[in-house]
C-alpha cells in the first residue's frame, strides 16, 4: 500500500514539472521582444494521495511434469452372473396353446415335449396318410415278393434242368451217390426248420393282431362308455376325458391296421419260403434220382429243351421283379405328404433342445400364441457364469481366451475369486458392444443368477510410457492440456492411452519433462 501511494504522489509532481517546462518553452516561442521578468506561479496542488484497500497476491498454478514410469495396464469392468446358456423357445407357427407339459422350475432333458399348440386334423390326417403309404409299400413288396419267387423258382427250374442234363450225360461216381443222398437229407431238414420258423412268425403276427383287436375293443368300450357320460354330465372333465379316448381309439384303430399288415406279409413270407425250401428239396431228389438211374437218349433231349424252356422263364419272372410305377408314384406322394404333416406337427410342438431348467412362461393354455414368440425360457442347468459386455472391442482382441482374471462380487465384498476367460468364437464389429463370458468357481459360497460383479482384467506392464495425472487432462471434443506460456496458457491437444490407477497415458503431444498446469481447485 505504502509503494502504490509513493507512485501516485510522484506522478503528480511530475505532471506539474512537466507543466512549468512546457510553459517555460511557450513563452519563449511566442513572447515580445523585450521580455518581462517571468514570476512562477504558485503552484497548485496537481495530485491526490488515495488509500487503497490491500490486493491479495494471485496464487501461483499448480503445475505437474510428465513422467516416465511404469504402467500396469489393468481394466475394471461391470459384470453380471448370467447362467451359461439359456434360450427363449417359441413355435414356428401360431395357433392356441393346446398342451404345456412343464411349470417354472421344471427340470427337463434334451428332446423331451414341452408344450403344443392345437393340432386340428393333423395327427388324423398323418395317421391316414401313414396306413395309405403302408399299403403301397406293402403291394410293392408283395409285388416283388411274388416276383422273386417266380425268380427263384425260374432259377430252380433252371438250375435243376441243367443239373438233370448234365447228369444223363455223366455216369455217376459212388461217392457222388452218397452226396446226393446227404444233400437230400439236409435239403429235407431245411424245409421241416423252414416250416417251422415261417409258421411261428405268423403265430406272433395272428396273436399281436388279436391282442390289437382286444385293445381296439376295450377302448371303443371305454369310448362309447365316456360319450354316454357326456350326454349325463356334460362337464369338461368328462369332455377331456371323451376328447382323450378319442385319440386312443385312433391310435388302437392304426396299431389293429398296422397289425394286419405285419400279418399279411408273415404269411406271404411263409408261403414263400416253404415254397423255396420244396424246390431245394426237389432239387436234390432229382438229382439222387439221376445219379442212380442210367443215362437215355431221348431224356437227354427232353433235358436239353427243358434247359432253354427254363431259361425263357427265368428271363421274364425276372423281368416282372420291377414294380408298378404306378404303385412306385403312388408310395413316392404318401410319403411326401407324411414328411409335409410331420413338419406341421413339429412347428406346432417344442421341445427342449438341451437338459435344463424352465425359467419362465409366456402364455397360457388355451390362449393364441404367434410364430416366432418366446412361449418358454430354459436355462441350462450345468453352472454359471459372469457376463462382461462394457467393453470395446479393442479390449476384447487383447484378451487372450484362457487367461485369468480376478472377480469381487458385491454380496461378498472383500473376496476376490479367479475367473477364466472364455472368448466368443465369431469375430466382433469394433462399433459393436462384445460380450465377454467367465467361468468362476466359488467353492461353497453361492451365488444367484443377477449378481453383480467387478472384474479386474490385467494385461500386464509396460515401461517407459510417458504419463499424467488424469486431473491434468481437459476434454473439450478430444484431450487437450494447458501448459505454460509467456503469453498465457496455451492449449495443446494430446493424444491419450491408456487409463488406470488415477494415471493417463500421453501417446503424443507432449514429451518428457514438459510442464502442464493442472486445474485450480
Amino acid at each position: 500500500m505504502e509503494w502504490l501511494a509513493k507512485r501516485v504522489v510522484t506522478g503528480g509532481l511530475m505532471i506539474g514539472l512537466v507543466a512549468g517546462i512546457s510553459g517555460c518553452s511557450i513563452g519563449s516561442l511566442v513572447g515580445a521582444p523585450t521580455p518581462e521578468p517571468w514570476t512562477p506561479p504558485t503552484p497548485e496542488p496537481t495530485a491526490t494521495v488515495v488509500v487503497l484497500e490491500p490486493t491479495a497476491t494471485p496464487p501461483a498454478q499448480r503445475t505437474v511434469t510428465v513422467a516416465i514410469g511404469t504402467f500396469t495396464d489393468r481394466r475394471e469392468v461391470s459384470g453380471q452372473v448370467t447362467p451359461i446358456l439359456e434360450r427363449d423357445l417359441a413355435f414356428r407357427e401360431s395357433g392356441i396353446l393346446r398342451n404345456l407339459y412343464v411349470e417354472v422350475g421344471t427340470q427337463v432333458t434334451s428332446g423331451q415335449l414341452l408344450a403344443e399348440i392345437d393340432l386340428g386334423t393333423l395327427e388324423d390326417q398323418l395317421r391316414r396318410a401313414r396306413i395309405n403309404a403302408e399299403q403301397d409299400r406293402l403291394a410293392i413288396e408283395q409285388t416283388i415278393a411274388r416276383a422273386q419267387i417266380d425268380v427263384r423258382s425260374a432259377e430252380v427250374a433252371l438250375a435243376t434242368a441243367k443239373d438233370r442234363l448234365a447228369e444223363l450225360t455223366a455216369p455217376a461216381s459212388a461217392a457222388e451217390i452218397a452226396e446226393a443222398r446227404a444233400a437230400l437229407q439236409r435239403a429235407e431238414a431245411a424245409l421241416a426248420r423252414t416250416r417251422n420258423d415261417a409258421s411261428a412268425v405268423k403265430t406272433r403276427a395272428e396273436r399281436a393282431l388279436a391282442d390289437r383287436v382286444a385293445e381296439l375293443q376295450q377302448v371303443q368300450a371305454a369310448y362309447g362308455q365316456a360319450r354316454a357320460r357326456l350326454e349325463v354330465e356334460n362337464t369338461l372333465e368328462v369332455q377331456a376325458l371323451v376328447n382323450q379316448l378319442a385319440t386312443q381309439l385312433r391310435a388302437a384303430e392304426s396299431s389293429v391296421a398296422l397289425a394286419q399288415i405285419e400279418l399279411d406279409t408273415a404269411r406271404g413270407n411263409e408261403i414263400a419260403a416253404v415254397q423255396a425250401a420244396e424246390a431245394d428239396v426237389e432239387l436234390a431228389r432229382a438229382k439222387l434220382d439221376r445219379l442212380l438211374s442210367g443215362p437215355d437218349q431221348f431224356e437227354v433231349a427232353a433235358a436239353e429243351r427243358a434247359v432253354q424252356q427254363a431259361q425263357i422263364q427265368l428271363d421274364a419272372a425276372r423281368q416282372r421283379t420291377i414294380p408298378d410305377p404306378s404303385l412306385v408314384k403312388s408310395l413316392a406322394a404318401s410319403e411326401l405328404v407324411i414328411k409335409e404333416i410331420e413338419r406341421q406337427i413339429e412347428n406346432r410342438r417344442i421341445y427342449a433342445p438341451f437338459d435344463g431348467t424352465i425359467t419362465a412362461i409366456e402364455s397360457l393354455v388355451g390362449f393364441p400364441v404367434q410364430a416366432e414368440a418366446p412361449v418358454l425360457r430354459l436355462m441350462d442347468n450345468s453352472g454359471l457364469q459372469i457376463t462382461v459386455s462394457a467393453l470395446s472391442s479393442a479390449d476384447l482382441e487383447r484378451i487372450v481366451n484362457g487367461s485369468q482374471v480376478s472377480i469381487t462380487f458385491t454380496r461378498y465384498p472383500g473376496r476376490t475369486f479367479t475367473g477364466i476367460v472364455h472368448k466368443p468364437t465369431t469375430k466382433v464389429d469394433r462399433l459393436s458392444s462384445p460380450e465377454l463370458h467367465i467361468s468362476f468357481n466359488t467353492g461353497n459360497l453361492p451365488v444367484v443368477i443377477g449378481d453383480p460383479a467387478l472384474v479386474t482384467i490385467d494385461f500386464g506392464q509396460r515401461d517407459g510410457v510417458r504419463w499424467l495425472p488424469l486431473e491434468a487432462i481437459r476434454r473439450d471434443g478430444g484431450a487437450y492440456v494447458l501448459v505454460p506460456d509467456a503469453n498465457g496458457p496455451r492449449r495443446v491437444e494430446v493424444q491419450i492411452g491408456i487409463i488406470t490407477d488415477g494415471k493417463v497415458e500421453i501417446v503424443s503431444g507432449l514429451e518428457a519433462g514438459d510442464r502442464v498446469l493442472l486445474p485450480s481447485n
